[in-house]
C-alpha cells in the first residue's frame, strides 16, 4: 500500500510518502521549496498494521475528492492524501477527522508532523 501526504501554506510546508516496504521519507519544506529537514523511517509492521486500521475505522477511504470553504482563499493552507491512487485535496477546508488522521500518521511516522 502507498501512502502520500503533503501540507503547505505561505510559509513552508511538509510532506510523507512511502510504503510498508520501503518505509516514511518526510520532508519539511521552506516557503521556496527547499529541503529543511529529512527524515526516513521504518515503522514496525505492527505500527503499519494498526495505522491502516485507524485509517477504515476514521472513514479514510470515504472523504470527497475535494475540500474547500464557502469563501474566498487567498494565500491559505492546502494539503494532499493519496492511499494506493485515491486521493483527496483541500484548500482551507478539511474532512471529518482531519485530526485523527494527523495523529495516526504522526504515530506511524513516531513523531510530531508539522
Amino acid at each position: 500500500m502507498r501512502l502520500f501526504v503533503a501540507l503547505g501554506w505561505a510559509g513552508g510546508g511538509w510532506e510523507v510518502s512511502g510504503s510498508e516496504e520501503e518505509g516514511l521519507l518526510y520532508r519539511r519544506r521552506g516557503h521556496d521549496g527547499s529541503v529543511l529537514e529529512e527524515r526516513r523511517v521504518h515503522p514496525s509492521p505492527v505500527a503499519w498494521r494498526d495505522f491502516w486500521v485507524k485509517l477504515g475505522a476514521l472513514g479514510v477511504h470515504d472523504w470527497e475528492a475535494r475540500y474547500e470553504p464557502e469563501y474566498p482563499v487567498c494565500g491559505g493552507t492546502t494539503w494532499a492524501v493519496r492511499l494506493n491512487g485515491r486521493q483527496s485535496t483541500g484548500e482551507d477546508a478539511y474532512p471529518p477527522n482531519w485530526t485523527a488522521f494527523l495523529e495516526a500518521l504522526s504515530e506511524l511516522a513516531g513523531f510530531c508532523l508539522e
